[in-house]
Protein backbone atom coordinates (compact mmCIF):
# COMPACT_ATOMS: atom_id res chain seq x y z
CA UNK A 1 0.00 0.00 0.00
CA UNK A 2 0.92 3.24 -0.90
CA UNK A 3 -0.32 6.89 0.57
CA UNK A 4 1.21 10.57 0.40
CA UNK A 5 1.00 13.01 3.40
CA UNK A 6 1.90 16.41 4.04
CA UNK A 7 3.83 16.65 7.19
CA UNK A 8 4.04 19.90 9.50
CA UNK A 9 6.72 19.98 12.05
CA UNK A 10 6.47 21.77 15.44
CA UNK A 11 9.91 22.96 16.18
CA UNK A 12 9.92 20.16 19.27
CA UNK A 13 9.48 17.80 16.12
CA UNK A 14 11.77 19.44 13.69
CA UNK A 15 14.82 17.89 15.97
CA UNK A 16 13.46 14.18 16.15
CA UNK A 17 14.84 11.55 13.79
CA UNK A 18 10.98 11.29 12.74
CA UNK A 19 11.79 9.60 8.86
CA UNK A 20 14.19 7.03 10.78
CA UNK A 21 11.83 5.88 13.24
CA UNK A 22 9.09 5.44 9.93
CA UNK A 23 11.76 3.17 8.67
CA UNK A 24 13.11 1.36 11.66
CA UNK A 25 10.11 0.90 13.99
CA UNK A 26 7.21 0.60 11.59
CA UNK A 27 8.82 -0.90 8.35
CA UNK A 28 8.21 1.48 6.30
CA UNK A 29 9.49 2.79 3.02
CA UNK A 30 9.95 6.77 2.73
CA UNK A 31 10.25 8.49 -0.18
CA UNK A 32 10.69 12.34 0.64
CA UNK A 33 8.79 14.02 -2.44
CA UNK A 34 9.69 17.58 -0.72
CA UNK A 35 11.33 18.91 2.59
CA UNK A 36 11.58 22.15 4.26
CA UNK A 37 12.68 22.12 7.80
CA UNK A 38 15.35 23.89 9.96
CA UNK A 39 14.99 24.20 13.96
CA UNK A 40 12.13 26.26 13.68
CA UNK A 41 9.61 23.62 12.62
CA UNK A 42 8.74 23.09 8.62
CA UNK A 43 6.81 21.16 6.28
CA UNK A 44 7.49 17.71 4.19
CA UNK A 45 5.92 15.80 1.84
CA UNK A 46 6.16 12.08 2.03
CA UNK A 47 4.64 8.87 0.00
CA UNK A 48 4.74 5.89 2.42
CA UNK A 49 4.91 2.26 1.62
CA UNK A 50 4.23 -0.51 3.59
CA UNK A 51 1.65 -2.67 5.38
CA UNK A 52 -1.21 -1.05 5.78
CA UNK A 53 -1.30 -1.63 9.25
CA UNK A 54 2.21 -0.01 9.86
CA UNK A 55 1.21 2.83 7.96
CA UNK A 56 -1.40 3.14 10.04
CA UNK A 57 0.77 2.81 13.01
CA UNK A 58 3.38 4.72 11.75
CA UNK A 59 0.82 7.93 11.15
CA UNK A 60 -0.39 7.23 14.60
CA UNK A 61 3.22 7.58 15.72
CA UNK A 62 3.78 10.88 13.62
CA UNK A 63 0.65 12.64 15.25
CA UNK A 64 1.63 11.51 18.58
CA UNK A 65 4.98 12.84 18.34
CA UNK A 66 3.51 16.37 17.31
CA UNK A 67 3.32 16.40 13.79
CA UNK A 68 0.85 18.05 11.62
CA UNK A 69 -0.08 15.14 9.02
CA UNK A 70 -2.68 15.78 6.51
CA UNK A 71 -3.30 12.81 3.93
CA UNK A 72 -3.12 13.93 -0.11
CA UNK A 73 -5.84 11.99 -1.86
CA UNK A 74 -5.78 13.99 -5.18
CA UNK A 75 -2.49 15.07 -5.69
CA UNK A 76 -1.91 18.70 -7.54
CA UNK A 77 -4.38 20.40 -9.57
CA UNK A 78 -4.15 23.50 -12.22
CA UNK A 79 -6.75 25.99 -12.56
CA UNK A 80 -6.26 26.10 -15.93
CA UNK A 81 -8.21 29.69 -15.72
CA UNK A 82 -5.93 31.11 -13.77
CA UNK A 83 -2.32 30.07 -15.40
CA UNK A 84 -1.15 32.71 -17.42
CA UNK A 85 1.40 30.29 -19.08
CA UNK A 86 4.75 32.01 -17.74
CA UNK A 87 6.20 28.98 -17.39
CA UNK A 88 8.22 28.84 -14.21
CA UNK A 89 7.03 26.15 -13.34
CA UNK A 90 8.24 24.03 -16.20
CA UNK A 91 11.87 24.64 -15.22
CA UNK A 92 11.32 23.68 -11.21
CA UNK A 93 9.28 20.33 -11.56
CA UNK A 94 11.38 17.58 -11.02
CA UNK A 95 9.44 15.15 -12.56
CA UNK A 96 8.45 16.79 -16.16
CA UNK A 97 4.96 17.18 -14.77
CA UNK A 98 4.58 20.56 -16.52
CA UNK A 99 5.99 21.13 -19.83
CA UNK A 100 5.76 23.44 -22.47
CA UNK A 101 3.93 22.54 -25.63
CA UNK A 102 5.97 24.76 -28.15
CA UNK A 103 3.30 24.54 -31.09
CA UNK A 104 1.14 26.40 -28.65
CA UNK A 105 3.03 28.04 -26.19
CA UNK A 106 0.82 26.64 -23.65
CA UNK A 107 1.55 24.68 -20.59
CA UNK A 108 0.55 21.33 -20.13
CA UNK A 109 0.07 19.04 -16.94
CA UNK A 110 0.27 15.24 -17.05
CA UNK A 111 -0.86 13.97 -13.26
CA UNK A 112 0.50 10.46 -14.02
CA UNK A 113 4.22 12.43 -13.82
CA UNK A 114 3.54 14.64 -10.95
CA UNK A 115 4.22 13.18 -7.36
CA UNK A 116 2.70 16.22 -5.51
CA UNK A 117 6.04 17.28 -4.57
CA UNK A 118 4.24 20.67 -3.98
CA UNK A 119 7.35 22.86 -5.87
CA UNK A 120 5.10 24.51 -8.47
CA UNK A 121 2.77 25.66 -6.06
CA UNK A 122 5.19 27.99 -3.87
CA UNK A 123 7.05 29.02 -7.82
CA UNK A 124 3.47 29.93 -9.27
CA UNK A 125 3.12 33.17 -9.92
CA UNK A 126 -0.48 33.26 -10.29
CA UNK A 127 -1.49 30.68 -8.05
CA UNK A 128 -2.74 28.11 -10.61
CA UNK A 129 -1.48 25.08 -8.66
CA UNK A 130 -2.87 23.76 -5.57
CA UNK A 131 -2.43 20.54 -3.53
CA UNK A 132 -5.36 18.84 -3.17
CA UNK A 133 -6.22 17.11 0.07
Amino acid sequence: MKTKVVLNFSPEAANTPITNNLIAKYRLLVNILRAEIDEIGGKMVLELSGKADDIRKGLDYLKASGVGVRPIKEGVRRDDEICTHCGVCVSICPTKALSLDTKTGKITFTEEKCVACGVCIDACPPRAMEILI
